[in-house]
């Protein structure tokens, strides 16, 4: 979260208004029902669900449906800011880590049972560890999401690396390395430094269990933090990666980076409900990702893609909820919706997409290559913002060379303990 959000945050709060309207009860409009329904990401995204909100418009006159949709930039932001001044979309899309966040500060969302829309369809255990807070259902995963390990066979067997290599975290450097060692200009990794922040969780889980634990306690020692700094300064030091004065400009969109779409750069952390934006023109397969001897966790992720959410403050809680109904288990808006959203996270979504040839043989492998390698599920306040952004700034510091193995784990360590003593 940018600092000058939490400063708003913190502001508001002091006024007693963030999320106050959340919890007042609207009163029901009369005849014709307007929804707004709030999410982002490309055209891939907006074009399908613009199409299921006709299709939904079409059987059900009484009700227009509204789309407000951009990219991801800003997005957390103006959610924020549009619940706590009461002007929030009727239905809206969260990435899974806000929910806690989002939830803690009041009656936010509308609560969701079986009564309104088909439970079964859903994983139970799915939906009470990332869609749940305080134990209520409060939002519906779009899709399962994992985290997947992707490559370039033919770039690896040009450097003469055996693309069929089983990844460990010594090989990565060892076997990594040969490809800057030949072409200064191209690179194992395509890390990013918020992709290096999730290489670091993934790295710390399997030392300690977690990076902060569900006690809201730092998890990993300073030694263990010392440990998972060595390890990466040397992907700096022999070129697995490129450095962050390169990299820091792709934030959050590693993608566009020339020298990945122009091949100099080898592999890559990412989800699989992004994996072809981020793939683009290029062909690559996938792998699992390393997991050291005597592992407390392999910190790889699976959670869902997004959450849909019911603004509480909805005038139109009812109808709002019927179109999360239609969008997560109805075949037509199945069809139409794809997978804009990853693979369904339901039952019926998934085997219409199957039936219709649409989830690829690498989206299914990798889903499940993920899935086999899935870890523990991350503590809501690992998840959160003010947490994930003082991982990514000591990681940004040391990254950039400003700090020590020994003083980016202590840094870290004392940063953390700070802002989870406001939390």
């Amino acid at each position: 979260m940018k600092k000058t959000l939490v400063l708003l945050l913190i502001a508001l709060l002091a006024m007693g208004t963030v999320f106050a309207a959340g919890s007042k009860e609207a009163a029901k409009q009369d005849g014709p029902v307007t929804l707004r329904l709030s999410w982002w990401g490309g055209d891939s995204r907006h074009t399908p669900t613009l199409k299921a909100m006709e299709a939904y418009s079409a059987a059900n006159p009484n009700v227009k449906l509204e789309g407000e949709y951009g990219g991801w930039d800003g997005y957390y932001q103006k959610i924020v800011t549009q619940i706590a001044g009461g002007t929030a979309a009727d239905i809206i899309q969260i990435d899974q880590p806000w929910l806690a966040e989002l939830a803690s500060k009041g009656d936010v969302f509308a609560v969701i049972d079986n009564s309104m829309v088909d439970l079964s369809q859903f994983d139970a255990d799915f939906l009470k560890n990332y869609c749940t807070y305080d134990g209520k259902l409060l939002g519906l995963p779009t899709g399962t999401n994992v985290n997947t390990f992707i490559v370039d066979d033919q770039m690896l067997t040009s450097f003469g690396i055996d693309p069929n290599t089983k990844w460990t975290w010594d090989n990565i450097i060892t076997e990594g390395k040969k490809i800057n060692q030949k072409d200064k200009s191209a690179y194992f990794s395509g890390a990013s430094p918020d992709i290096m922040r999730y290489w670091f969780e993934i790295y710390i889980a399997q030392l300690a269990g977690a990076v902060v634990d569900n006690n809201k306690k730092v998890a990993f020692t300073e030694a263990q933090g010392t440990e998972a700094f060595t390890y990466f300064k040397r992907w700096f030091d022999e070129g697995i990666v490129a450095p962050f004065s390169q990299t820091s400009l792709f934030y959050q969109k590693f993608q566009e980076n020339p020298s990945w779409i122009n091949g100099k750069m080898a592999t890559s952390w990412t989800w699989v409900s992004s994996m072809d934006k981020d793939i683009g023109a290029r062909k690559m397969s996938t792998r699992q990702f390393p997991v050291m001897a005597g592992a407390k966790n392999t910190g790889v992720l699976m959670r869902p893609s997004q959450i849909m959410v019911v603004n509480s403050n909805s005038k139109n809680k009812a109808e709002a909820v019927k179109v999360l109904n239609y969008l997560f288990t109805d075949p037509q808006a199945l069809e139409l919706l794809g997978l804009a959203r990853g693979i369904p996270a339901t039952v019926i979504g998934r085997s219409t997409l199957a039936a219709m040839g649409a989830i690829s043989t690498m989206a299914e492998k990798a889903t499940n290559e993920g899935i086999a390698q899935a870890g523990l599920p991350q503590s809501t306040y690992q998840m959160n913002s003010e947490v994930i952004q003082v991982m990514q700034d000591v990681i940004d510091e040391f990254g950039f060379g400003k700090l020590t193995p020994a003083e980016a784990s202590a840094k870290l360590i004392k940063n953390l303990n700070a802002i989870l003593a406001t939390l």
